[in-house]
């Protein structure tokens, strides 16, 4: 055990020194040969100071996420002894099957809250010392303390689930759980917008004017059964710029963040929204949904026999009674946590493919490339974005195209149609 331990520990450093050189030291934000003094070079829309701290911020992210991920997993697997010893000591405090398992979830992941979030605290300090976030760090731990609420509701409800189907199909619980999960992925999109996200920030209809105007009617071409235009107001949290659209059928809600509204012109405006409701005009929702759906499938299937064998082979000799041992959680997690990993190119892969197509309706939406072009050299200077990516980031972190092969669609598009 203390020769496997050791491996163990010797291995990570190994890894974690060559994350460390690769995002820390390699070149890997070099523009295009024949880029400089063009519209994707950054210094024609960032300052030096903009770039090199784009640059660093990007670094440390990169580095963070390349650490984090393995940690946790190991850690979830470390934790099993200890969801064990949890399990113990509640059933000596109730009978109550339901209270049981709550009260195994919240502990469960109030530890898991707490070894992460020095990681958490890390970023805080990193994203406010380079000026992407303001949040204060009150409501940062009470939005931490709302997502650990949020996720004790969510995994104890999907535990009682799994257990259930485990009980009464043990070797086609997974295929009743892929059958649930359809109807209730599409509720959790349903209640998103008007039970989710209000708990974390206040939205307010945007002010009547010209702009409202036209993004209502762009929603209108766009089949959204929209009536309003949404602002939130992130500025009191970030000083990045985003916005989006949300919910499905009647919660269908077109958002802008304030601080989006602050830092571009009606037309850049009009663009980023084109986008957004490009994705809700191509179905992009469900689009996603159902590659997730058929992805999760083999998952489900494949995790569910990786479960089994663990818990046989593993598992009993640390103390779980077997796979409908409520303390065999952070094992579960452990293997959901690595396919999903496993498969993560590939569903990033669909998103820069889904994006691209959202930028192309926009574009037949607008006509207008070159607010294209500026609306996303804003973008990069205000959320300190590198205008280019390394492979592996896009592979792992990459959901959207880079703003290099964005700004060059829509000035080509300008340039096509100038002719």
């Amino acid at each position: 055990m203390k020769n496997w331990k050791v491996v163990l520990i010797l291995g990570f450093a190994v890894y974690a020194a060559a994350v460390g050189f690769y995002f820390g030291r390699g070149d890997i934000y070099s523009l295009p040969s024949g880029s400089a003094g063009t519209s994707i070079d950054p210094h024609t829309f960032m300052s030096e100071g903009e770039i090199g701290r784009a640059e660093v911020l990007s670094r440390i992210r990169s580095i963070v996420y390349f650490l984090q991920t393995p940690l946790q997993l190991v850690l979830l697997i470390l934790l099993v002894g200890t969801a064990i010893r949890f399990r113990d000591r509640i059933e000596g405090w109730t009978r109550r099957y339901l209270l049981r398992t709550g009260l195994f979830v919240f502990l469960f992941l109030l530890v898991v809250y707490v070894l992460m979030l020095p990681f958490d605290y890390f970023m805080l300090r990193v994203e406010r010392h380079y000026g992407v976030s303001n949040v204060s760090l009150g409501t940062w731990l009470v939005d931490h303390a709302k997502n650990l609420g949020i996720e004790w509701l969510t995994t104890t409800f999907v535990l009682l689930l799994v257990l259930a189907l485990m009980k009464r199909s043990p070797r086609k619980w997974w295929l009743w759980l892929w059958t649930f999960s359809v109807p209730l992925l599409l509720f959790l999109q349903f209640i998103q917008p008007v039970i989710i996200e209000p708990l974390y920030n206040e939205f307010a209809p945007l002010r009547a004017g010209e702009l409202k105007k036209e993004l209502l009617h762009l929603a209108s071409q766009a089949g959204i059964a929209a009536d309003d235009v949404y602002e939130v107001n992130m500025s009191e949290r970030t000083n990045q710029l985003n916005a989006y659209v949300s919910g499905i059928g009647s919660n269908a809600r077109v958002v802008l963040w304030d601080t989006l509204l602050q830092k571009m012109d009606t037309r850049e405006i009009l663009v980023v929204m084109a986008h957004e409701m490009g994705h809700y005009a191509e179905r992009h929702v469900f689009w996603g949904s159902g590659l997730g759906l058929v992805m999760s499938f083999g998952l489900l299937w494949g995790g569910s026999r990786i479960y089994e064998i663990a818990v046989r082979n593993w598992g009993r000799a640390k103390g779980l009674r077997g796979p409908r041992d409520m303390a065999g959680l952070p094992l579960l997690l452990a293997i959901v946590t690595l396919l999903t990993l496993a498969v993560t190119p590939i569903n990033n892969a669909a998103s820069r493919l889904m994006e691209t197509r959202a930028d192309s309706y926009a574009m037949k939406m607008t006509g207008d490339g070159q607010a294209g072009v500026s609306a996303f050299q804003k973008l990069a200077a205000a959320n300190l974005s590198p205008v280019t990516q390394p492979a592996l980031l896009q592979w792992f972190l990459g959901s959207h195209p880079t703003i290099e092969e964005r700004i060059r669609y829509f000035g080509e598009f300008a340039a096509q149609k100038a002719r």
